[in-house]
């Protein structure tokens, strides 16, 4: 039998899954927007994220379920929306490709000439073959992968804070607040995509030691971690060069300009290639776990939640695996995969808020039980904060989508509840009796 996570092995898995090379990639586009102000902007961004993961604090702490959010939406608003994440998050497999993509470019580029597509599928193969070996083995690579990741940002910011240009903290300058409040609010909209994933900790109770003590802190503390990290990241990222040569960039070409080629070099294995390899590793259980928690509440297939001595879903894994290598073969972009189920991932987050509001009454022995237990006239203010901010980002999202993009979407939905339906009616017609009523 494996062994339980502990808090620090959920604390690096967290940390891991959610510093994603996006972050190295997207500094420099919000120092085109708002300048210098730019680590002012992480940090508000960082504060909303968190406000947005209170849902999951709150819910972890009472109730020990599967799935995370397929539990709390099923838990707090019905089975009858179990199909709709369970789709949303079957399709969201999607999503691990954006990571094989982003390495095989990061490896054509530092290394010109090189297979980076064969190099990122061999690597991400890898990684799916140690995720067989169960969330144990999974967990034993990023306690490893995560530490040097963080050393490496944080080498980075100190480096470049020493080497700070003048006035660089000159609140009066024109290249504080480049564009006003118009560009601080774009900039953060752009960052609160590198704070995504910290929810995902909720897929890890049934792995978890002491669960529901230890999922909500872990949620709390990777928090903070990514708090510190980013704010220091984005202090680092304006700090060296003139704003007309940083904004727009990769942190990489602030990283050439104040470290040595060896440095340099290290940097990039351990900064950007590590965040990337971090989060594919954690990736494949996150994809995973809610899918299997509806295969077996009945909304798919029951093949699909087979299990190996380790405890591994494989065919989830290998299908996961497939999916993963599509992107990179057939040259789609991360834009692309995003957007494929923005509207089924929007209309989550809105079911989301419902089951927020519910959640008290639904669970309510539970929750007063909880160590994270608020009084109501503290916790109804904070989650109709949390619904601000989730439909703030819900309507910037969506205004995103194309055209094209925009009727995949319906169209997705459309299927979804005709799947949903028909599976609904199977559902209900295979459930045995309770025996209590007869």
């Amino acid at each position: 039998m494996e062994k339980k996570l502990s808090l620090s092995q959920l604390v690096w898995i967290g940390t891991g899954h959610v510093i994603g090379a996006g972050v190295v990639s997207i500094v420099g586009s919000a120092l085109a927007v708002t300048g210098f102000s730019v680590w002012m902007a992480f940090a508000f961004t960082c504060a909303l994220s968190f406000i947005r993961e209170l849902p999951y604090v709150f819910f972890t702490s009472a109730i020990q379920a599967e799935g995370g959010k397929y539990a709390i939406i099923t838990g707090c608003t019905g089975e009858k929306y179990g199909g709709l994440i369970t789709i949303a998050s079957l399709l969201n497999w999607a999503a691990r490709g954006t990571a094989v993509l982003a390495l095989s470019g990061y490896i054509s580029d530092f290394a010109p000439g090189a297979p980076g597509k064969l190099i990122a599928t061999a690597i991400w193969a890898l990684f799916c073959f140690a995720n067989l070996f169960g969330v144990n083995a999974m967990s034993r690579i990023q306690s490893l992968a995560t530490p040097l990741l963080l050393a490496a940002l944080v080498f980075f910011s100190i480096v470049c804070t020493l080497n700070m240009q003048p006035g660089y903290l000159d609140f009066s300058s024109p290249y504080m607040f480049l564009n006003g409040k118009e560009g601080f609010l774009t900039a953060v909209v752009l960052l609160s995509y590198s704070c995504d994933g910290i929810s995902s900790l909720a897929n890890y109770m049934p792995y978890a030691q002491n669960p529901k003590k230890n999922i909500p802190r872990a949620i709390i503390a990777v928090s903070a971690v990514i708090s510190v990290i980013y704010i220091a990241v984005g202090f680092a990222s304006g700090a060296v060069l003139p704003l007309s040569e940083s904004a727009g960039k990769t942190l990489a070409v602030t990283a050439k300009a104040v470290f040595s080629p060896v440095f340099y070099s290290l940097f990039i294995i351990f900064g950007p290639v590590f965040a990337l390899l971090t989060t594919m590793n954690a990736g494949i259980v996150d994809s995973a776990a809610p899918v299997m928690a509806g295969v077996k509440d009945g909304w798919l297939p029951a093949f699909l939640a087979r299990q190996n001595r380790y405890g591994a879903y494989y065919v989830a894994v290998a299908i996961i695996f497939v999916i993963g290598c599509i992107p990179t073969v057939f040259g789609f972009s991360i834009s692309q995969i995003a957007g494929i189920t923005m509207v089924l991932n929007s209309l989550a987050a809105v079911l989301l808020i419902i089951s927020c509001v519910n959640f008290p009454f639904v669970y309510k022995k539970e929750w007063e039980e909880s160590e994270m237990y608020i009084p109501p006239i503290i916790y109804f203010p904070l989650i109709f904060a949390c619904a601000v901010m989730e439909l703030f980002v819900v309507t910037l999202a969506l205004k995103e989508l194309t055209v094209t993009m925009a009727a995949a979407n319906v169209l997705l939905l459309a299927l979804r509840f005709a799947y949903g339906t028909a599976r609904n009616k199977i559902r209900t017609k295979h459930k045995k009796p309770n025996k209590k009523a007869v």
